[in-house]
């Protein structure tokens, strides 16, 4: 057996002591890292005064004749080095491990290794430098217990065992490895802990959590609590009670009870089109609007609060945010402005009606369809949308070469233009109202006028709801499902891209709201849904969240 020395680096960090403070060498580095072991040796990188990276033995002689830029700690026999910008791994010997090079390399731990590639994509190798798996991801991590955390290009991550296959269909905005069984995760509403199915250990939310340690966590609640829980949540223990914020709650109602005050100071900022006349001076913008000077620059005062525009060298100009208003901008908002301000807002006023039981007025898309003027503009909104919260999600739906897909109900085609750019060798099919194809764009897809709900004039093997359940009841979505179900080939698919609500919490509940006023539709939750896909005669065979506030609920036939 080897004489092992316990060593540890000098305070000055240029050579190494033992444990009764003796030098082991005499020769002083530019700096020396701890000692690791690899092959029965004990070894440390240093620098020495020439800028050479390399290893040493514990006499302070070298290992090995090579020298890098720069060297890291033996893990598992092997060495990260930097030569002229190039990461790899050695040996004990100084030998390259395998001829690859890359961007960046992490530490071997049981011979598997991160490693970023030159352009950016981050993926596992083993010891001879090659892949663990085809996929390559925006970031990943080291294995523990089997499972690596990986994110994807879209920020979110999930966890892949060693074979690159996901261990879940869950993505978090956050998340670890597993220790004991749990990962700490992050989603919208906060952290908790998972097991290895992806599933939560318990309801509750927190805005930080630790791992757990012989069956318990120290968690810190929103409100500034630190307490202990157990692995189904329970408190144990409180270790500090909620810190005491001083809050006016008066206030923070009067500013809630006002809020139509940004809506119509947005609406009137576009109705004006000042977005499209800036950058500019006062008395340029007073011209161009045929405004009241005082007047114009108190609306663009209450613009600057919302942090629309800001006032600089002399001119008034656009910030990031409020580029968003102009006509020409790519996901203009500019329409949904005024459509908020308008019909939008006027529809409001009957919810109470609503809630007490009266009948919703459900004419909301007769009204837009017999105005073409409006036609547009509301179609433009929506466009927006599609444009912005589509684009994550499009290489996560299950479409394949040679496929027929439906937009059904898909307004004048910003999803369907991601799809046949994303899937040229399927066919694209939009489907909605004569009057709102005459709006779509692209040539990349074919159009067909339908009604949702009377038979639909196509058979195809993905059909795609996206954004539309939500405007109808369950009645009327148990029809739309049905004659969905009779537009699908054999082993088709119908694909509801939704917002789902939580079982356990009240995020997403202004949204049904307006829903219930507008439309009469509904957000819904997943048992929800499951309730009124197996009405239709369809199973829910599996639900993808995505980087953006929908999922996707694959929909299959019983």
């Amino acid at each position: 057996m080897p004489n092992f020395i316990q060593t540890q680096v000098s305070s000055c960090g240029s050579y190494h002591i033992d444990q009764k403070k003796n030098r082991l060498y005499l020769h002083q580095f530019n700096s020396v890292l701890p000692f690791h072991l690899a092959d029965q040796l004990q070894l440390a990188p240093v620098i020495n005064n020439n800028g050479e990276a390399y290893h040493i033995k514990t006499d302070g002689k070298a290992a090995y004749p090579q020298r890098f830029d720069k060297a890291f700690g033996f893990y598992d026999n092997y060495a990260a080095v930097i030569k002229d910008k190039q990461w790899f791994h050695i040996t004990s010997s100084g030998v390259s491990l395998y001829p690859e090079r890359y961007a960046f390399t992490g530490n071997y731990q049981q011979q598997i290794c991160v490693v970023c590639d030159v352009e950016g994509n981050y993926f596992h190798i083993d010891t001879k430098g090659k892949p663990l798996y085809t996929d390559k991801w925006n970031y990943c991590g080291d294995f523990r217990e089997g499972v690596a955390v990986v994110q994807s290009n879209h920020g979110v991550s999930t966890h892949i065992n060693q074979t690159g296959k996901l261990l879940h269909d869950l993505w978090f905005s956050d998340l670890d490895v597993f220790h004991k069984g749990f990962a700490r995760a992050k989603d919208e509403q906060g952290w908790h802990h998972i097991n290895k199915l992806g599933k939560a250990a318990y309801k509750q939310r927190y805005a930080s959590v630790e791992p757990f340690y012989n069956g318990l966590a120290r968690v810190e609640s929103f409100s500034g609590k630190l307490s202990i829980i157990n692995e189904d949540g329970r408190q144990v223990r409180v270790l500090r009670q909620e810190i005491e914020v001083s809050r006016d709650y008066f206030a923070d109602l009067s500013a809630d009870m006002v809020g139509y005050w940004k809506t119509f100071t947005i609406a009137t900022m576009v109705k004006l089109k000042i977005a499209d006349y800036l950058p500019g001076p006062l008395i340029k913008l007073t011209s161009q609007t045929d405004c009241n000077r005082q007047k114009l620059e108190r609306l663009l005062n209450a613009c600057a609060e919302l942090n629309l525009v800001k006032y600089k060298s002399h001119q008034w100009c656009l910030t990031e945010k409020g580029q968003y208003l102009q006509q020409s901008h790519p996901l203009s908002l500019a329409t949904a402005a005024a459509e908020y301000q308008d019909d939008l807002l006027k529809r409001w006023y009957g919810l109470s009606d609503e809630i007490k039981g009266e009948k919703t007025k459900q004419n909301i898309f007769q009204e837009v369809s017999k105005d073409p003027n409006r036609c547009i503009a509301h179609h433009r909104m929506l466009r927006s949308y599609a444009l912005h919260d589509y684009k994550p999600l499009i290489d996560l739906l299950p479409i394949d070469e040679g496929d027929t897909v439906f937009d059904a109900a898909g307004g004048n085609g910003a999803l369907s233009e991601h799809l046949a750019s994303q899937y040229p060798e399927a066919t694209i099919v939009l489907g909605d109202k004569a009057e709102v194809l005459q709006s779509a764009p692209s040539t990349l897809f074919k159009t067909t006028t339908f009604d949702l709900f009377s038979l639909w004039p196509i058979k195809a093997n993905k059909i795609i709801l996206a954004r539309v359940v939500h405007d109808w009841n369950d009645k009327q979505v148990i029809t739309i499902l049905k004659q969905a179900r009779k537009a699908l080939r054999s082993n088709g698919r119908i694909l509801i891209i939704e917002m789902l609500l939580s079982e356990n919490t009240v995020s997403g509940s202004l949204c049904d709201l307006h829903l219930l006023a507008v439309t009469g539709g509904k957000e819904r939750t997943k048992k929800a849904f499951t309730d009124i896909i197996n009405r239709s005669g369809l199973t829910l065979l599996n639900i993808t969240k995505t980087p953006s506030l929908v999922s996707i609920l694959e929909v299959g036939q019983v």
